[in-house]
């Protein structure tokens, strides 16, 4: 049973899928985390930090993963990182390894591993800037989306109401998301529209071997021995 599995702790679902259908393509079907390995979604970045010192704690036999977006100053994610981790006595590195972060508790015979999302190096990016390394190259409709994003958030802009009229609730993304408005408006466009990122990569709209994932997924490798 998948409780029995070792855990590899994300922020949500769409980190779910994306990371379960790229270990199916590089030959690990993890049947979405009930088979080899179980990948959970703890809700949040912060969620993930809260539970890190516990879950490595608590696993002494088996590897243990977490996978958080960078979203603002690498330095400063990896600062919460470390620490989380010396409050159980673990001195992790200053800087962030490009490769993925491996340790171990003292005693324990497995490890625990950190990746920041996309590549543990680029300030502000997440998750959907390594799905943006899948999108094949010379796409015609990757530019468009892109410009098509602009567009529409200048067009809201626009919109708004004067100063000192009534402000609506509804707002556009944020610029910190745009790569996520991006990636689903471009995914809108798709043979089949608005995949999630683990079927556009099943359905082989995604590509699975981008040098980013390639480095993503020998991290997974390493660290559960796949």
């Amino acid at each position: 049973m998948s409780v029995h599995l070792p855990k590899l702790h994300v922020e949500g679902s769409h980190d779910v899928s994306l990371i379960s259908a790229l270990l199916k393509r590089h030959g690990v079907d993890t049947r979405s985390g009930a088979a080899h390995l179980q990948i959970k979604a703890a809700g949040s970045v912060e969620k993930v930090l809260d539970l890190m010192p516990d879950a490595v704690k608590a696993t002494p036999s088996q590897p243990v993963g977490f996978v958080i977006d960078i979203d603002l100053e690498l330095t400063r994610r990896w600062q919460a990182v470390r620490n989380k981790l010396s409050s159980i006595n673990i001195e992790a590195p200053e800087d962030c390894p490009p490769e993925g972060y491996f340790d171990r508790m003292p005693g324990y015979t497995a490890q625990f591993g950190i990746w920041l999302m996309p590549d543990c190096k680029t300030d502000y990016q997440k998750l959907e800037n390594l799905v943006e390394t899948l999108i094949p190259g010379e796409d015609p409709l990757w530019p468009y989306a892109k410009q098509s994003t602009g567009q529409a958030a200048m067009l809201y802009d626009q919109a708004q109401p004067t100063a000192g009229t009534a402000v609506p609730e509804r707002g556009r993304f944020s610029d910190a998301d745009r790569i996520k408005a991006e990636i689903h408006c471009w995914l809108a466009w798709q043979r089949e529209p608005g995949l999630g990122f683990g079927a556009a990569v099943n359905n082989r709209i995604l590509s699975h071997d981008s040098p980013e994932a390639l480095t993503f997924v020998s991290w997974l490798k390493n660290l559960y021995q796949f």
